[in-house]
């Protein structure tokens, strides 16, 4: 019995499809493959040179560096030989067509007489996927972040949450992005095994897909169920939100959202920041911006214009705003964000207990947000010289005057600092930290 009429007639459009991808491919495949061999030898050079790299380390990295090279010179041609093949056989419309017996979606098509094929799948468009055999190294990537072990277990996660899979116990990454395959390896650092498993034929550019096995790991989160647990230690911390959003972050005008499968991850805009000042923290947020990672330009972007001007009480990072409310009428204000509920309660407390009034609300259904007032940042900024500074930087930015009773008194405090009364400061227990948000605390977000 024959193929129903209709499934017929998509199929020959899909062979159109390909045939129009797989001519566009012949002519930029030279440029793509020349393209990505430099890019791993200039970025090993410029991150040995940026991250000043010892000798053991920087001729492991141009190792490295040169193995992925070699992956490349030698799929080139095969990808190429392929390509004619391919394209010879459609002309002659001597190819199969039948689905594949791994997915209901995904059909393969063989030229006559090869024994390889085209993997073609369809969402909104179709997908095809040139195979690539026999190409791989084993090589080993050097610890060029020397992160501490809890930095390195968030990333992991991040990782983990998103793209990163497992083989035979060991953690495992594909990609089609040249940076990702850095990245990726700087946080599983060790024995690798890299190999190139296929050319995709996009509509758009033209990629190559990287599989790498980090050899010298086991995978915490083995598992279909593991990933789902890695998700949730990655909200615990700004560096695994990072590498979360670096897999599988989707950019967007009014807060993070993160590809969960067939859904959606929703966090709060805010956190951005944070993500970002933990990741200037440690050495990869600078590794990032020497691999122009355009996931990470994207999370930049969502940064407020101006750099946002913080203090903290009892650890806890608020940021001081001053902004049109009501009426044209602006208000002094400073926020902390929150996952659990009991520690914004707790800290509200706290600021009760020296008179301080702070307002709990829910934001974005998931995270509480601690609000205080001028009158509540005034009180703060009597006993602590880092909230009279924060003050100071958001007047000037701002080009505060002194209209109300209130503002003469924060302006006065910003300029000439009072003595600090003995009995709130030590009630107070406030803490300096530097600008840039400590990652430590795990628990707050």
């Amino acid at each position: 019995m024959g193929k129903p009429r209709a499934l017929e007639a998509s199929w020959q459009a899909m062979l159109a499809e390909l045939r129009w991808r797989a001519e566009r491919a012949c002519n930029l495949l030279s440029e793509l493959f020349s393209w990505e061999a430099r890019y791993f030898s200039e970025k090993a050079e410029l991150v040995i040179r940026e991250l000043d790299l010892p000798q053991a380390k920087a001729s492991m990295l141009l190792d490295f560096a040169e193995k992925a090279v070699e992956c490349l010179d030698k799929a080139h041609p095969q990808a190429e030989s392929k390509l004619q093949k391919l394209l010879a056989a459609l002309e002659k419309n001597s190819v199969k067509v039948e689905p594949s017996p791994y997915g209901k979606k995904t059909l393969h098509v063989t030229p006559m007489n090869e024994g390889w094929h085209v993997n073609a799948s369809r969402t909104h468009e179709w997908m095809f996927s040139l195979p690539i055999h026999g190409v791989s190294k084993d090589t080993s990537f050097p610890d060029i972040l020397r992160l501490n072990s809890e930095e390195l277990y968030y990333l992991q996660a991040g990782w983990r949450a998103s793209d990163e899979g497992e083989d035979k116990g060991a953690p495992e990454m594909a990609t089609t992005q040249a940076w990702q395959v850095i990245a990726w390896a700087a946080v599983r650092h060790g024995s690798l095994w890299i190999y190139l498993k296929a050319l995709n034929l996009n509509k758009g550019r033209l990629s190559i897909k990287w599989c790498i096995k980090a050899k010298s790991w086991e995978q915490q989160w083995p598992t279909r169920e593991g990933k789902k647990l890695a998700q949730q230690a990655a909200k615990q911390h700004p560096l695994a939100l990072l590498t979360w959003y670096l897999g599988d972050g989707e950019r967007h005008k009014y807060d993070l959202r993160y590809a969960v499968g067939n859904s959606e991850e929703h966090l709060p805009k805010e956190l951005a920041q944070q993500i970002v000042q933990a990741a200037y923290q440690t050495s990869y947020g600078k590794l990032l911006d020497l691999l122009g990672s355009e996931k990470w330009e994207a999370l930049k972007q969502l940064l407020p214009k101006q750099h946002p001007v913080y203090a903290a009480f009892q650890g806890y990072t608020f940021w001081l705003t001053y902004h049109a409310y009501h009426e044209g009428r602006r208000i002094l204000q400073a926020f902390s964000l929150f996952k659990d509920p009991s520690e914004a309660e707790k800290l509200a407390k706290a600021l009760a207990d020296i008179g301080i009034e702070a307002r709990i609300s829910t934001h974005k259904n998931r995270y509480r947000r601690l609000r205080l007032s001028g009158h509540g940042i005034l009180r703060l900024a009597e006993n602590s010289p880092e909230w009279r500074s924060a003050l100071k930087r958001l007047a000037q930015r701002h080009n505060l005057q002194p209209k109300t009773p209130m503002l003469r008194r924060l302006l006065e405090l910003a300029e000439n600092p009072p003595q600090p009364e003995t009995k709130f400061s030590a009630r107070c227990e406030l803490h300096a930290v530097p600008e840039q948000l400590s990652s430590a605390r795990v628990d707050h977000v």
